[in-house]
């Protein structure tokens, strides 16, 4: 594969749907649209922070990039020649999928991979859990967890395995004095620390963050985060960092996506966004931020109703029912991202009005 791209992922028209089904004859009555058609790229070695409340389907979205999840339809491409993705998606858009095409496809679109192909893709990436006390097995030694994903791959054993073991706890800040204590008898954020040496073991270039610091306590939230910044230096990592805490993204990532019910509605880099959100959903999200100094009387922009039931989600624009802007265009007609900017997206009928 290349190395001279910029994009190391690139997702085209990912959806992701959960059927429901009903009666005695249990028959396919209606979708849960959890991820419905997006269009997003990660650039090799950033940090992109997803936002959103929660079940907008942050996490599905991720886990089905790592194939954790099998997606309904879309495409992901994983460091493709931006030319050879842009060849293959206009011969996808024509239905020119002759079998040399499908071939190709099949190589590219990591959603297709299966047996070997999927296995080898597993070491290029990987997934930190939100919370370490559910994802590390209790039955298990730290040098085993850790060593879990090496013999696998059949990558390392033996002495070999013990001191890569070794030099991945001390990378994470423990030591070799931990490598025979179970995952109980360690703090939250030392199981996170395993956690994180885990995912590093076979020297992946992506890695999903879910919520990492979520179930952690404020002080070391912040040891995470700096650990996480520290190693994506070093090892030229990229990370997809999922989280609702919108002061640690701005704190980690380059970039930021807002999701709303399975759609991205602006992604933008992340200084620009804190200080030019355009899309109404985003303001009210940044507008929910405390504010230390109530002197500064921060306006809050309190949001009516609930989220849709993505089951049967609204028709125009997704966030029609609970915006103060929307108008007749919006509750018809779906908006697309569109250009706000460098670097900057959204998909609003009204941002023009309110930038």
């Amino acid at each position: 594969m290349s190395k001279k791209t910029e994009n190391l992922i690139d997702i085209r028209g990912l959806k992701k749907y959960y059927p429901i089904h009903s009666g005695v004859f249990r028959k396919h009555t209606a979708d849960v649209k959890a991820v419905d058609g997006i269009d997003l790229t990660i650039r090799k070695g950033e940090c992109l922070g997803l936002v959103g409340e929660s079940g907008c389907g942050k996490t599905t979205m991720g886990k089905t990039i790592l194939r954790l999840h099998d997606s309904t339809d879309g495409r992901v491409y994983f460091d493709q020649s931006p030319e050879k993705i842009e060849e293959l998606e206009a011969k996808v858009a024509a239905g020119d999928l002759d079998a040399a095409t499908k071939k190709e496809l099949s190589q590219a679109d990591i959603l297709s991979y299966k047996g070997l192909s999927l296995k080898e893709l597993r070491k290029s990436i990987q997934i930190v859990f939100q919370d370490p006390s559910n994802s590390l097995n209790p039955r298990m030694l730290v040098k085993n967890i850790i060593a879990e994903p090496l013999m696998i791959q059949g990558i390392l054993k033996g002495k070999e395995l013990e001191d890569r073991v070794v030099e991945l706890l001390e990378t994470v800040g423990l030591s070799r004095q931990h490598l025979r204590r179970y995952p109980h008898e360690f703090s939250g954020g030392q199981r996170q620390r395993i956690a994180v040496a885990r995912a590093l073991a076979t020297n992946p270039k992506f890695i999903l963050m879910d919520e990492p610091t979520s179930a952690l306590d404020v002080s070391v939230q912040a040891q995470i985060l700096n650990l996480l910044k520290k190693l994506q230096d070093e090892y030229e990592l990229t990370y997809l960092f999922v989280t609702h805490h919108l002061l640690v993204v701005k704190y980690i990532s380059q970039r930021v996506a807002v999701m709303y019910l399975g759609e991205i509605v602006e992604l933008s880099e992340t200084e620009d966004l804190f200080a030019r959100p355009l899309h109404p959903y985003t303001r009210a999200l940044l507008s929910a931020i405390p504010d230390p100094n109530p002197e500064n009387g921060t306006e809050k922009i309190i949001l009516t109703g609930d989220v849709p039931n993505p089951l049967n989600p609204p028709t125009g624009c997704r966030f029609h029912p609970r915006c103060p802007y929307a108008t007749e265009v919006c509750r018809t007609k779906e908006p697309v991202l569109e250009s706000a900017g460098e670097d900057h997206q959204v998909a609003c009928h009204r941002w023009k009005e309110m930038a």
